[in-house]
This record gives structure tokens, C-alpha cells and sequence, in this order.
């Protein structure tokens, strides 16, 4: 088997057929598809997985232990050379997963290949168009921020995942970033530069300014040593503050996100930390108006724009 395609779900029966036959929609037939139900209270995916022909596979855990568990126990199920994450929200174009494996077998030096997305509404409206895929070596810039994004939009080695020892179930969030930093540590990232993943982003989720200070001081400490080692510590604090100030502005909370991005400006200053700094002292109205601009231009981004709304409607599942 060359791909295993690894599907975590939890409580979302009305996604997961649709994630199924995306994967099964790829142009590079030689894979499988593992769905982990990560302690639904319903069995809908056995349900599901038995519509399917059986290079679908189910595992189902006996409780809810968390999207790296899930993934985890994917990963040790997998039988292929490479293994590619989807979450059951998320869809693909139907030639992700060749274009990908043509790119990795190019050059043994990747351990992992990325895309770039498109983020849509569970109505399908484009909100959000990737213009860049980092690739190369990321040792460093990845320990400043998460570059690569999405698990979804991967593929990776699975001799590279058993090396680096697949996702941190400690970690409350943002383990793919931790993830990323451990494997860039050792393998270079390899890119294809075309729209391959449609990724559905939820009202819900929006983290809280504490969450997301939590979750990504979490990772910073977790690497502080290395982060310190290459010089990046400061750099990387101040982006936690940018990310703390933007989700205050985001809920309204302007004097404490006038307090998070003064930090970030203080510690590493920006154009966009000073122009988001300057935001948090208008009023809320403003603020909900510059975000909703700022959202809408993202969605338009790139000479090709017009036509994610057609590749969209054309992804398998959607």
C-alpha cells in the first residue's frame, strides 16, 4: 500500500461519508482509508465505513481521548509508505494526493509535503485563499510560528512519523505545530504550490485569548531550550502576544488586547503589530468592520480567484 489515509471523528455524522468519498475520489488509487472514531456515543462510523469498500477501515476507541490520540492510533494502523491526515470536515481535490506523492518521490530529502488551501464555510463560501506553501528547511522559522498549518493538508513519510513519534497527547492544542517542529528538526519540507485542500472553518472555532496564550506558550515550553538555542525566544513570544491581541480584538475585549499586542510591538515590532495596535484604541464597531474587510479581501486573494468557487463545487463530497 502506498497511502494510508488517516480520518479522526468524534460526534459529526453528518461529515464523515463526505470525507470517505473524498479520499476515495483521489486519481492515486493505491490507498486506504482508516476512520478513527475517537469515543462517539453512536457507532455511525462503523455505520458508515461498512458502505464503503473494504481498503476502508474502522478503529473506535471506548472513550474520547482527544484528536492526537485519534490520529495516533491512525497512524499505527496504517499499512502505507506514506500517510495523509483529513478531518472529517475537511475535502480534498481529487489529484492532492499524486500531485503530493510525485513531489515527495522527487527528492528523498522531504519528510514531509504540504499544499496550499482554501478555508470555506460549512456553506461552502471561500473565506480564506493560501497564497504561499513553505518548503525547504524550516528548522528555524518553524520554532517562531506554525508555518505548515493543517494536518490536512499533509503528506508525510510514515518511516518519519515513527521516527519523531507522531502526535503529543499531552498537549491541550496545537499538536501538529509541535509535530512540525520535530520533524523540520530533521527532515526538509517539500511543497506543491496549487489549491488541493478545501478546509471548513467553523464559527466555533474561534479559540479565547486565554486558550490561545495556553495552548501556544504550551508548545514554546515545551522546545524552549532549542527555541532559545536558535535565537528565537523573544521572536516567538511576541508572536503569542500578536495571536493573544487579535482573538481579544476579535471578541471585543480592546483594552486587553491594546495590553497583548503593546508586548508584541515592545518585543519584535511590525507593521501589522503596530497597525493592530492602533485598531485596539477605535471603537468596537471599527474593529468588527476592519475584521470583516480584512476577511473578505483574504477570500479574494490571487490572480485565480474566481475560480475556487468552481474548483469547489467540483471537490468530490463537498
Amino acid at each position: 500500500m502506498r497511502v494510508s489515509v488517516v480520518i479522526p471523528t468524534y460526534e459529526r455524522p453528518g461529515f464523515l461519508e463526505g470525507a470517505v468519498r473524498t479520499a476515495l475520489a483521489q486519481t492515486c488509487d493505491d490507498l486506504e482509508v482508516v476512520v478513527v472514531d475517537d469515543g462517539s456515543e453512536r457507532a455511525y462510523a462503523r455505520e458508515v465505513v461498512a458502505t464503503f469498500p473494504d481498503r476502508v477501515s474502522c478503529v473506535e476507541h471506548d472513550e474520547n481521548r482527544g484528536l492526537s490520540a485519534a490520529r495516533n492510533t491512525g497512524i499505527e494502523r496504517a499499512s502505507g509508505e506514506y500517510v495523509a491526515f483529513l478531518d472529517d470536515d475537511d475535502r480534498w481535490h481529487e489529484i492532492k494526493i499524486e500531485r503530493q506523492v510525485e513531489r515527495i518521490e522527487a527528492d528523498d530529502r522531504p519528510g514531509l509535503v504540504t499544499c496550499l488551501s482554501v478555508s470555506v464555510t460549512p456553506e461552502g463560501e471561500v473565506i480564506h485563499v493560501e497564497r504561499d506553501a513553505p518548503d525547504g528547511d524550516l528548522a528555524a522559522p518553524i520554532l517562531r510560528k506554525n508555518l505548515i498549518g493543517s494536518p490536512s493538508r499533509v503528506l508525510v513519510r510514515a518511516s518519519v512519523l515513527e521516527d519523531v513519534g507522531g502526535f503529543d497527547e499531552d498537549l491541550p492544542t496545537k499538536q501538529d505545530w509541535d509535530l512540525y517542529i520535530r520533524l523540520c528538526q530533521r527532515r526538509r519540507v517539500g511543497a506543491v504550490r496549487d489549491h488541493l485542500c478545501f478546509r471548513t472553518a467553523h464559527e466555533s472555532m474561534s479559540s479565547s485569548p486565554t486558550a490561545v496564550t495556553r495552548d501556544y506558550r504550551a508548545v514554546l515550553e515545551k522546545h524552549e531550550d532549542l527555541i532559545r538555542e536558535r535565537g528565537y525566544w523573544t521572536s516567538a513570544k511576541a508572536a503569542i502576544a500578536e495571536r493573544a491581541g487579535r482573538a481579544y480584538l476579535d471578541y471585543g475585549e480592546l483594552r486587553n488586547a491594546r495590553n497583548a499586542l503593546r508586548a508584541s510591538v515592545s518585543a519584535e515590532p511590525t507593521k501589522r503589530r503596530a497597525a493592530l495596535l492602533a485598531l485596539s484604541y477605535t471603537h468596537p464597531t471599527v474593529v468588527r468592520s476592519a475584521v470583516a474587510a480584512t476577511r473578505y479581501l483574504r477570500s479574494k486573494r490571487g490572480p485565480d480567484a474566481f475560480e475556487y468557487r468552481e474548483r469547489l463545487d467540483g471537490v468530490a463530497g463537498a
